[in-house]
């Protein structure tokens, strides 16, 4: 379990190469409609596949009941994956809908419990809240999983303590492994970690076990990103103990396509001379550091770099909302830093966007945590786009710009767009 489901998607796809297993995940229709990442193991899919997959084993009844569940479900999801087509239906369609989402329910249970029978998963997928839901009371699962031995916590600093203390008491039997790392955000982003609300109940559950006289196995080696750029966090917060179990040449598709000025290390900061402006919202933005990212990410396409290879990662939600049409029409994902833990792409251009930061007002983009999910979600390269004379007097950041000089990975916007010719 983790708390989103791309990250409940991405070890999913994981999981299928352990082709001697079962693996299931269960997504919600409300997440589906969202657009959240699909994979062959859904619930759905499997559910739709069992009359075809395992028709020799199946009695006439639960072939009758396979069917009837995998035609309801194939009009429900026309409903979810394209909700443009309701609008101009006919009364016959209309009734055609109605029937399936009256009876898909029930039709869903019957359907279930075959799967049990004839393809009982060895491994289910899910997000903490997901997991909650399907086995409370009329849940899709209630009374279906008492026999679980493993619970298995992914990015746990993310899992709430009030969600820890639930799954705990839903099964007492099994046993409990959290992984996460207590050098990224907790649950609640926006709650001081100093206030009631998060000493009583709004802390991560890797907090709290690392409180409590619990079996722990430090995991120090990490496989996302090139080398190079681990060092950077490495140094930054984690006292210089990561070890990179990937090797430099598997990690190339940014050095491979510009010239960087230092040919070893793919990460660039660029410093952007423009001043960002206060929204009414109380958020930020900066016009010129936007132009540096429009122009930047033209220049990656243009080297032949594909848009699913970018993302944009911005600090301030103003800045984000000014570039998400841009980024949409161009199929480029982009997040805010308090959104995209747990994500990674292969490139990442990263917007530090402030330039009116006073020692005491940098709790937010200096926030030790913050700043470590934002340079950890690149694999193959890093761009970091801000003004150094604004970022040089906080502390974290001062290492950073002191690391990128030491390597020679500073430029200008000019001599940017002289990296991308």
């Amino acid at each position: 379990t983790a708390t989103t489901n791309t990250a409940v998607a991405q070890f999913s796809d994981t999981l299928l190469r352990l082709t001697d297993l079962n693996v299931l995940r269960f997504v919600s229709d409300s997440s589906l409609a969202e657009g959240v990442p699909t994979t062959p193991v859904d619930l759905h899919t499997i559910l739709k596949q069992l009359s075809t997959k395992f028709h020799d084993v199946l009695e006439p009844y639960e072939l009758d009941e396979c069917s009837a569940y995998a035609q309801g479900r194939e009009l429900i999801e026309d409903m979810i994956f394209h909700p443009e087509r309701t609008i101009n239906l006919s009364d016959e369609e209309r009734d055609r809908y109605r029937i399936a989402e009256r009876e898909i329910s029930e039709a869903t249970e019957d359907a279930v419990e075959i799967m049990f029978r004839v393809r009982r998963p060895a491994i289910i997928c899910m997000t903490t809240a997901g997991l909650l839901n399907a086995t409370d009371r009329g849940g899709i699962f209630k009374g279906r999983l008492t026999g679980c031995r493993v619970v298995i916590g992914d990015e746990a600093s993310q899992i709430p303590e009030p969600a820890f203390v639930a799954i705990a008491a839903r099964f007492p039997d099994a046993r409990h492994i959290y992984i996460g790392d207590v050098n990224q955000l907790d649950p609640h982003v926006r709650c001081s970690r100093n206030s009631k609300a998060a000493q009583l109940g709004a802390r991560g559950i890797m907090d709290i076990l690392l409180r409590k006289n619990v079996p722990l196995a430090p995991l120090l080696t990490t496989f996302r990103a090139h080398p190079a750029l681990n060092e950077l966090p490495s140094q930054l917060f984690y006292d210089g103990t990561l070890i990179s179990g990937t090797a430099p040449d598997e990690r190339r598709l940014l050095l491979d396509a510009i010239n960087l000025p230092n040919p070893d290390i793919p990460f660039l900061f660029v410093d952007v001379a423009g001043e960002s402006i206060r929204s009414t919202n109380g958020s930020h933005f900066n016009e010129a550091e936007l132009q540096a990212c429009r122009d930047l990410v033209q220049g990656l396409l243009a080297k032949g770099l594909p848009s699913a290879s970018l993302s944009v990662i911005a600090f301030y939600r103003e800045q984000y909302r000014k570039l998400e049409d841009y980024a949409q029409r161009l199929n480029i994902a982009i997040y805010t830093v308090d959104s995209v833990q747990g994500r990674e792409t292969d490139i990442v251009i990263l917007l530090t966007t402030r330039t009116d930061i006073q020692l005491n007002q940098g709790d937010f983009i200096d926030d030790r945590l913050r700043m470590n999910v934002a340079l950890t979600r690149s694999k193959h390269g890093l761009f970091v786009l801000g003004k150094a004379k604004a970022l040089e007097h906080l502390p974290h950041w001062s290492r950073l710009l002191q690391w990128a000089d030491n390597h020679g990975v500073i430029a200008t916007t000019t001599t940017l767009a002289d990296l991308l010719l």
